[in-house]
């Protein structure tokens, strides 16, 4: 099966302040999405930028693709808490396509929490004894930056926003891979698609 980790960054145009923006959809840009594509010994990642960023391109990016796994990116509330993520709201809001209402989808979130895990995704890859090569950014970093880089044109911002992006998504395949051996809570262990 073809499995597409998908990240988002955004850069916040609205006037709430955290937490509350994180429920704003319409006022996020998205800035980069990026997906890394597997399919048994396939492997490839690439990202949509800026104005590289629209519907069919992301459709095209997605094609043939069976599974979409994200940390916190689900627009249909979850089982456990009844929540909605961030990624996929903002998709929709920004690009008019609904991802998990098209494509299998795996949110993580739900599964660290059947496994007593909580948190950001930063703060689970830490429980899990995940290292990262760029430590201290989330997503506050990611806004900030794209913004000097729109206001500078200066394409250093760019690569370090990009490469942030890349070390997101494929953090996600570390943590899909470590879960499997986390137990439930309650005890026993859950198999997650891969």
């Amino acid at each position: 099966m073809r499995i597409a980790y998908l990240d988002i960054e955004t850069a916040y145009g609205g006037k709430l302040s955290f937490p509350q923006l994180c429920e704003d959809f319409e006022n996020h840009e998205i800035t980069i999405i990026g997906i890394r594509l597997m399919d048994g010994t396939d492997d490839s990642f690439l990202q949509l930028v800026g104005k590289d960023i629209s519907r069919e391109r992301l459709v095209g990016a997605l094609e043939n693709v069976g599974l979409i796994v994200t940390y916190n990116g689900r627009s249909e509330p979850d089982e456990l808490r009844g929540r909605i993520g961030f990624d996929f709201p903002v998709i929709a809001a920004r690009l008019g396509i609904a991802l998990d209402k098209i494509y299998e989808h795996l949110d993580l979130v739900p599964e660290c929490w059947r496994r007593g895990l909580y948190g950001g995704q930063k703060k689970v890859e830490a429980a899990l004894a995940l290292t990262r090569q760029l430590p201290g950014r989330d997503g506050g970093w990611a806004d900030e930056i794209w913004k000097k880089y729109r206001a500078s044109g200066n394409q250093q911002f760019l690569s370090e926003l990009m490469a942030y992006n890349k070390e997101d998504v494929f953090m996600l395949r570390r943590i899909h891979e470590a879960l499997a051996n986390v137990p439930l809570v309650g005890g026993g262990y859950a198999r997650l698609p891969i």
